[in-house]
């Protein structure tokens, strides 16, 4: 059975979308059928989503021979164990995600430090930020809050010096490597690559970090992302 992809534009479904972009990149079909949702309609608190999607009311979520499953993390893991590994020993296919192993559980480190870590940095910047501006919440999500002037100020300024501090965590992991776990890419690359390039909708600047821009321009040059 096909997956199904449940995703709204411009939300932290991006990242399913450019995984799956990668494992679907020279198929003769898709592997996914996509189903967009709107957040300012209502589409992920609707009763039939959540209670045969995701209970949370959120994107991204897939569902897989019947079997939803959501936190984006979680989704590309899955995804590359079951489709991104490859099978065998032929040499014309190519593996986008490590075999069980040390390997894997550093592409797991990556993948769960950018939702538990990297991501919560920067969801509070764009729950700071006005709604209506580049990268901010949009008008009816769950993460959306009301402040004033005062206190919405200094939650952005607590914000970006936590993602400052993420930013160079990365960006330290990554000299003298051309990708994450070093020079052969993973999908793990691709999911970080997605979360860093939201935060630059939000004016956060990498070119202070040599590595990190390097390995954001590799990553966005795959044919795969380009693609998209």
């Amino acid at each position: 059975m096909a997956v199904t992809f449940y995703y709204a534009p411009y939300s932290t479904a991006e990242s399913t979308k450019a995984i799956l972009a990668e494992l679907e990149h020279g198929l003769p079909n898709p592997l996914a059928t996509r189903i967009e949702l709107s957040i300012s309609a209502g589409d992920t608190r609707k009763p039939a989503y959540l209670s045969d999607v995701n209970p949370n009311g959120r994107v991204p979520a897939i569902v897989h021979d019947g079997v939803p499953i959501w936190e984006s993390a979680a989704i590309t893991m899955y995804l590359g164990e079951t489709f991104g590994v490859r099978a065998g020993n032929d040499p014309h296919q190519s593996s986008l995600y490590p075999e069980p192993g040390p390997r894997r559980g550093e592409a797991m480190k990556w993948i769960v430090w950018t939702n538990t870590t990297l991501t919560v940095a920067g969801a509070r910047l764009a729950a700071a930020l006005p709604v209506g501006t580049p990268g901010a919440v949009e008008k009816g999500s769950q993460d959306e809050v009301s402040k004033d002037e005062t206190a919405r100020k200094n939650e952005e300024e607590i914000a970006r010096g936590d993602l400052a501090k993420n930013l160079k965590v990365l960006d330290e992991a990554l000299k003298e490597r051309n990708y994450l776990l070093g020079d052969q890419y993973c999908l793990a690359d691709t999911h970080v690559w997605t979360f860093v390039s939201w935060l630059s909708v939000m004016g956060v600047s990498t070119e202070e970090y040599l590595h990190l821009t390097e390995w954001l321009a590799r990553v966005g040059a795959r044919p795969a992302l380009k693609d998209q």
